[in-house]
């Protein structure tokens, strides 16, 4: 992909990048994101004496969507737990590049995201739910793309049970979250 030269190219790159599919361009508008910066360091650790808040900025601080979608490419469940301690206006922005992993090819090799990643939006939703009502349209889209996939990402029973139920059940609260 080019590097976008005006606010309208970075607009729409963004919501090519995030929301492939039809008519899903409206909720990268109605989230109100700031797609111009990238994240601080302070909005990725917002407590500079939390040590997971300094991994997380070890790891994002500087990184566009698509970098951190390498990230979680290279190693999921290490870039996963970073989502779960960021700062809200970090995890706002980096989630994307999670659900761009989730939703791609590569992801059939790495069953143990989708169990992590439920985890981390369960966390999210019970400790902020305030603070992930911008995204909870992406998230609840998320959520029903794992649910419609579920096959296609391996999941074996034994380890990680049946991860459906989790996802229809965060996909309704997030639904309603967003009103």
């Amino acid at each position: 992909m080019d590097k976008p030269t005006r606010n309208s190219d970075i607009q729409q790159a963004f919501e090519t990048l995030i929301f492939p599919i039809p008519g899903a361009v409206c909720v990268a508008r109605s989230a109100r994101l700031n797609l111009m910066q990238l994240p601080t360091e302070s909005e990725i650790n917002p407590i500079p004496e939390n040590l997971d808040g300094q991994y997380a900025v070890r790891h994002f601080l500087g990184k566009t969507l698509e970098q951190a979608e390498a990230l979680f490419r290279e190693d999921s469940l290490t870039y996963q737990e970073d989502l779960m301690f960021m700062g809200a206006p970090a995890f706002r922005f980096y989630v994307a590049a999670a659900i761009n992993y989730i939703r791609s090819e590569a992801v059939a090799d790495d069953p143990s995201i989708i169990s992590c990643f439920a985890a981390v939006l369960e966390s999210r939703f019970e400790y902020e739910a305030g603070e992930v009502v911008a995204v909870a349209p992406l998230l609840a889209s998320a959520c029903r793309h794992i649910v419609d996939d579920y096959e296609r990402f391996d999941v074996t029973p034994a380890i990680y049970g049946d991860l459906r139920p989790r996802y229809e059940s965060l996909e309704q609260a997030l639904l309603r979250l967003r009103g």
